[in-house]
């Protein structure tokens, strides 16, 4: 087992977020996590990643048999955890050529380079600043280029297809699917309220969270019944 979260609860500036959370993750697996806007999806995995202020409270988080519970974001990194943001920042000064370099010499993969901004056709982003006046699908397409040259062996991807054109979608899918079929990353965490990506990159598991809590876990079929039902049932 590559991660288990074990009913887990987690504080945000003083709020409880996440107050029930219980989820494993294989290798090779793509695991979904659905739920509606403010279910405390992206809360959840910014804890399993280990973002300062994100205060667990109950629960363990367990790294390929390791409790991970109260280590750094940094050693968790270093791990083999990552993470593309919902809404990545814009920086100025920083070139997405150059950050994406960076990454890549880090691993000695640098051949890896035209592959990769093919894949996600940000070819004419390169020299720009990071995200500056980028669309929604091309910061995310940023987003996925930089997890592909960090290449974690678990990829926590959060709503790579909200605000995003059908393009663009495609182009993210293709590019998490290259990083699960090359084996630079095992296993895949997606966050998304849509479900929209669902459609070009097929699940192995499913797990429906709301109001805080981890609800269930199940086959691709959840896809459908969120689909048909909504998220009222759970």
């Amino acid at each position: 087992m590559l991660l288990q979260v074990k009913d887990l609860a987690v504080v945000v500036s003083g709020k409880l977020v996440v107050r029930s959370a219980s989820l494993t993750v294989n290798d090779g697996e793509v695991v979904y996590l659905l739920g509606p806007n403010a279910s405390g999806k992206t809360t959840l995995i910014r804890a399993i990643m280990g973002f300062p202020n994100y205060r667990v409270i109950r629960g363990k988080l367990m790294y390929e048999g390791r409790d991970v519970t109260n280590i750094s974001l940094e050693q968790r990194v270093r791990l083999g955890l990552g993470m593309t943001y919902q809404i990545p920042p814009k920086i100025d000064g920083i070139k997405v050529r150059e950050l994406l370099k960076e990454l890549l010499r880090r691993r000695n993969a640098v051949s890896e380079y035209e592959e990769i901004i093919s894949t996600l056709n940000i070819e004419y982003l390169i020299d720009r600043d990071l995200n500056k006046g980028f669309s929604g699908g091309e910061m995310k397409r940023v987003e996925v280029a930089l997890l592909a040259a960090q290449a974690p062996r678990l990829a926590l991807v959060d709503e790579p297809d909200s605000g995003v054109d059908v393009e663009s979608i495609m182009y993210i899918a293709e590019g998490l699917k290259k990083l699960l079929n090359k084996g630079l990353s095992k296993s895949m965490v997606i966050v998304t309220h849509t479900a929209f990506i669902t459609k070009y990159l097929k699940p192995s598991k499913v797990c429906i969270m709301k109001d805080g809590v981890v609800r269930g876990c199940g086959g691709a079929d959840l896809i459908d019944e969120v689909m048909e039902e909504g998220f009222k049932p759970w």
